[in-house]
């Protein structure tokens, strides 16, 4: 085989090597963007009815009231008065945020995005506070499992647990609270959203759809390898 011959044979190798590099490189990356996304649809659809499947029931707050001495709260007149500063909000802005397009019509289209936002925000903080109550909640209720059962063998607990347990009771007690109360204010934003805008609110979900033109260059570009 003559010099010539081996150069182009080397070369293409080499060649070839470096586009196995450059797909296995790229083919790494991939992986990872499918995982994102991926984790982004399994991403829990956050909504009022969530968040109050976490909180405590109203016997359940009436004791925890009652029994820890914790301020209570009138749910009703909660949801009430954030309704309404909700609306003085929303009525504040509509001036600016509606406008009226050529035709004469009137595109609210704008003040529907922002109410949509501020709304999606009241339910997201409940919800994580009803998250967070949830987890405390379960934490206190392991750490006075552990105390009943240790407490036969010693009566004041094992490394202050006694303490430990109450205190954990105590907070997850406040934090019950402080999810109810936010429950209660969300809900007041979501009337206030309905009243504004005629249709109940509904959690914002990003499509992750790609169109027929879409896929088609995505294939070709997967072809050509970039």
């Amino acid at each position: 085989m003559s010099n010539a011959t081996n150069t182009m044979t080397a070369a293409l190798a080499s060649a070839q090597e470096k586009k196995a590099a450059s797909k296995a490189k790229a083919g790494q990356k991939a992986p990872a963007a499918r995982r994102f996304e991926e984790a982004a649809r399994r991403a829990p659809v956050i909504t009022i009815e969530a968040a109050e499947a976490l909180i405590p029931v109203p016997d359940q707050i009436t004791k925890i009231v009652s029994h820890f001495g914790l301020e209570d709260f009138d749910a009703d007149a909660l949801a009430e008065t954030t309704r309404q500063a909700f609306t003085v909000i929303a009525r504040s802005l509509s001036p600016v945020l509606v406008v009226t397009t050529w035709n004469g019509e009137q595109n609210d289209k704008g003040l529907e995005m922002h109410l949509q936002r501020m709304a999606g925000a009241a339910v997201a903080s409940a919800f994580g506070a009803a998250q967070f109550y949830d987890a405390k909640r379960a934490q206190a209720r392991e750490l006075s499992s552990q105390f009943n059962e240790y407490r036969e063998e010693d009566r004041m607990g094992v490394d202050g647990l006694e303490n430990r347990a109450a205190n954990a009771r105590r907070f997850a007690a406040e934090q019950g609270i402080k999810a109810a109360a936010l429950v209660a204010s969300a809900r007041g934003a979501l009337a206030a959203y309905e009243d504004m805008i005629g249709t109940p609110w509904k959690p914002y979900t990003a499509s992750n759809a790609r169109t027929i033109d879409q896929r088609a260059a995505a294939a070709e570009m997967d072809a050509l390898g970039f």
